[in-house]
């Protein structure tokens, strides 16, 4: 027992000789001074919940001396003229009313847009009726002229005769504005017989007979065109 406390006692003997060494060395360095001894004192002096309850309070009178002196400098500010606040209100009121005129003006663009497409499909729609009129009154001539059994035998008494006696007669035909029945002939002709006719028409007047070829393939185009299924 007596050895025991011997090796306490030695311990603690070199521990307190430790200590003193130490703060000796912390004073002999410039590291301890009273005022450093004093803050931990204090640090150790309050409880952490007293601690965080002291920041508490000083960060809340911070806070208030901070409002109290922003009031303050607001009370010390001259008031604004209650012409400054008219003008403000004034200026906000017309922007708003700009922004409100521009929309009026986009719908009223949009507006008269979508008036014009109207118009203009409706334009579209009356021509191509009135295209589809013509058209069909353009099939039932040509069903008048060419279904006829006098037009089969008119064809077929024109290629029995002479190319040039043919002509003559499609000539006078012509001068009497019946061109169209002119064209219905030659259309419905066999190839022969209204190529030597042509020919006929191109020694006595190759501008008529111009005409008469451009005709030919323009009905050519309209009888395609009649036969083709309708959209």
């Amino acid at each position: 027992m007596r050895t025991i406390w011997t090796v306490i006692s030695t311990v603690a003997v070199a521990n307190v000789l430790a200590l003193i060494g130490f703060v000796a060395w912390l004073g002999m360095t410039d590291r301890l001074s009273r005022e450093r001894i004093e803050r931990v004192r204090v640090i150790f002096a309050t409880t952490v919940q007293e601690q965080a309850a002291a920041e508490a309070a000083e960060e809340a009178r911070t806070r208030a001396e901070a409002e109290v002196q922003a009031a303050a400098q607001r009370m010390a500010a001259p008031p604004e003229p209650a012409a400054a606040r008219i003008a403000q209100q004034q200026e906000a009121e017309e922007v708003r009313l700009q922004h409100v005129l521009r929309q009026q003006r986009e719908l009223e663009d949009l507006r008269r847009t979508l008036e014009r497409d109207r118009a203009r499909l409706i334009e579209d729609e009356n021509r191509l009726a009135r295209a589809q009129q013509e058209f069909e009154e353009y099939r039932r001539r040509l069903a008048e002229i060419e279904g006829a059994d006098q037009f089969k035998k008119a064809l077929a008494t024109l290629e029995s005769q002479k190319p040039k006696d043919a002509k003559d007669v499609l000539q006078v035909m012509i001068d009497q504005r019946e061109t169209e029945q002119v064209i219905a002939y030659l259309g419905a002709m066999d190839d022969r017989a209204r190529g030597k006719i042509m020919a006929e028409f191109v020694k006595s007047d190759p501008r008529l007979a111009a005409e008469l070829l451009e005709r030919l393939r323009t009905r050519g185009t309209k009888l395609a065109d009649a036969e083709a299924p309708a959209p």
